[in-house]
């Protein structure tokens, strides 16, 4: 059973509980997880499409990578361990940039998002089956019309604002 930490909306630490209970309706806890934007020397950024087994936004496309933040993990150990298991890309902790904290009420989580520049081609990556179907490299332009478009995954219009205007002067 996969075990996370939990929060008050403030980020301390209140104990540890189920993915289960996290993802109830109401679970008066938060918890955490990271998103994880890649992006290359050419200002390209690199999104997923979700697998057609997720229970949530299957085939939609999404972040580059991201995942929960397991019981006594850190952040940063979990965006390797995301980047590592979905895409099969070996990277160090030092690669990444903490961007924002999302504090995202209708799931209840405090999302760390992050961003990794990489120069990776779609051939040497590899996925993930159960949580990726492909992924593929967008030029900027592409990628601003994709995030608002109905094939994205369902985000807050102020947070894709938010990644379009941040990722465009990075």
């Amino acid at each position: 059973m996969e075990m996370l930490d939990v929060f008050d909306i403030n980020g301390n630490l209140l104990g540890v509980e189920s993915r289960q209970f996290c993802h109830s309706e109401n679970p008066g806890v938060y918890h955490k997880a990271v998103w994880i934007w890649l992006k290359n020397s050419k200002g390209q950024v690199l999104v997923q499409q979700r697998s057609r087994l997720k229970k949530h936004g299957p085939l939609k496309w999404d972040m580059s990578a991201g995942g929960h933040v397991d019981a006594g993990e850190s952040q940063l150990s979990t965006c390797v361990r995301e980047v590592k298991e979905e895409l099969g890309i070996e990277v160090e902790e030092s690669d990444f940039v903490f961007l924002k904290e999302i504090v995202n009420q209708r799931s209840w989580e405090l999302s760390q998002v992050y961003l990794l520049k990489i120069d990776v081609e779609e051939n040497q990556i590899t996925l993930q089956e159960e949580e990726v179907e492909q992924v593929k490299w967008l030029d900027f332009e592409v990628f601003e019309k994709l995030i608002y478009a109905d094939e994205f995954c369902n985000h807050s219009k102020e947070y894709k604002d938010w990644v379009v205007a941040t990722l465009k002067k990075i």
